[in-house]
């Protein structure tokens, strides 16, 4: 039987609910079953952001044989999407009593996995990792590839001066300044970028390629990871000597 923690990491959408009706559907187009269950939210456990508005409305939940589960209980569910049409669909994963002492910090520990597990791949992918200060950013002017039209997503990269402090992996100097890029672009294909401000002071996971793999027009922050507080220094250094 999975943990907790293993259900956290593989659920999309975690929160605790109460069942309302088994055997029925709130969604007009979605087919009730033995296995269906209306519940109401009470708290969002993990979310992405299209989900975190669903705070006390009611979903349909498409449960795991055996269906135990009972008008009135209360339980934490570890669910992916499955249905977005007059409402939403989820399926289980699995669940938990609600109110267990532990939820919190197996929840929390879960996350931890995860973003460890997806800054360990940025700091693999790094050309360079340094701690540092930004200037005042600027607008980076480059031609389109091919001279082509900017597209509609086009990051609309600014620049950054660093002043390297430290260097964690790559070859530069403490003391040494470093031009980095970012997106300033408000775009759905670029809002989760970090975005610069004068004084930023953290480490700096510095790539030469966006998330899709083309190359950037020097070395950049990308990731939402890419860009951290100085108070990771530990854990990012932690990361780069795991084996």
């Amino acid at each position: 039987m999975p943990s907790i923690q293993d259900l956290a990491t593989q659920a999309g959408f975690v929160f605790e609910a109460q069942v309302e009706q088994v055997g029925a559907s709130a969604v007009s187009g979605f087919p009730t079953s033995s296995e269906t269950a209306v519940v109401s939210i009470t708290s969002i456990l993990k979310s992405s952001p299209a989900l975190a508005g669903y705070g006390g409305l009611q979903v349909t939940v498409q449960l795991q044989p055996p269906v135990t589960l009972q008008a009135g209980q209360r339980a934490v569910f570890f669910t992916e999407g499955v249905y977005f049409g007059d409402g939403l669909v989820v399926r289980e994963i699995g669940n938990a009593p609600a109110g267990l002492p532990t939820m919190e910090a197996q929840m929390s520990s879960a996350a931890q996995a995860v973003e460890d597990s997806d800054m360990t791949e940025r700091l693999a992918q790094a050309d360079l990792v340094v701690t540092g200060t930004a200037s005042e950013p600027a607008r980076f002017v480059s031609a389109p590839a091919g001279g082509g039209q900017v597209s509609e997503h086009d990051p609309d990269y600014f620049n950054v001066t660093i002043t390297v402090e430290t260097v964690e992996k790559g070859a530069a100097t403490p003391g040494q300044t470093v031009q980095v890029l970012f997106a300033n672009s408000k775009d759905i294909a670029w809002y989760r970028s970090p975005k610069i401000k004068a004084g930023d002071h953290g480490v700096w996971l510095l790539q030469n390629r966006d998330l899709s793999g083309k190359p950037v027009p020097g070395l950049a922050v990308i990731h939402p990871l890419d860009f951290r507080p100085i108070g990771d220094l530990d854990r990012v250094r932690a990361l780069l000597k795991a084996p």
